[in-house]
């Protein structure tokens, strides 16, 4: 059974094809099409439905946590550190330490700083899994501790190129 189709091409032209619906293939076409047509394999909905992200979604960082004290403030000491105008003289790195041997750590090291008469150092936690790690997350509690309160002059979010949110400038107080 033939049929025509007429379609219009510009304004006044028209093109015919004839469409044979019919089995018009030879014996060896059709030999040929069933051997391509047993290889062929339906796609799986699985690979339809997924696609690698083009980009990660991060949740926002936690707004920068400032504390400065009348008696010793600090004036733009966290952009001159970003700046690379003053040196971190000190890190103190609590990676692979559990909650309570880091905020012993953090304690005596803050302290040793404060004594050998460093001023900047970097507390580097890490990020933890989807930004809620536990050192993360205690720091701003633990720098409130009265043992060690009265030696911090101030804080603020690391530089990406210092560890970003997974680390914080202190500054500390003169002795």
């Amino acid at each position: 059974m033939d049929f025509t189709i007429t379609r219009r091409i510009g304004a006044q032209a028209q093109k015919r094809c004839v469409v044979n619906s019919g089995s018009g293939l030879s014996e060896t076409d059709k030999k040929i099409w069933q051997q391509v047509a047993r290889t062929v394999r339906p796609l799986s909905a699985a690979k339809l439905t997924t696609k690698a992200p083009t980009h990660i979604h991060l949740p926002p960082t936690s707004a920068p946590m400032f504390r400065r004290t009348l008696g010793d403030i600090q004036i733009r000491a966290d952009r001159k550190v970003r700046r690379g105008q003053i040196q971190i003289e000190y890190t103190i790195d609590l990676h692979d330490l559990t909650r309570d041997t880091a905020f012993a750590a953090l304690k005596r090291r803050l302290l040793l700083a404060h004594e050998c008469g460093h001023r900047t150092v970097l507390i580097i936690t890490g990020k933890g899994p989807n930004l809620k790690g536990v050192l993360r997350q205690s720091l701003p509690t633990w720098l409130t501790d009265p043992s060690i309160r009265n030696i911090i002059s101030s804080t603020a979010p690391a530089h990406i190129k210092h560890g970003g949110t997974g680390a914080v400038y202190v500054f500390l107080k003169r002795r």
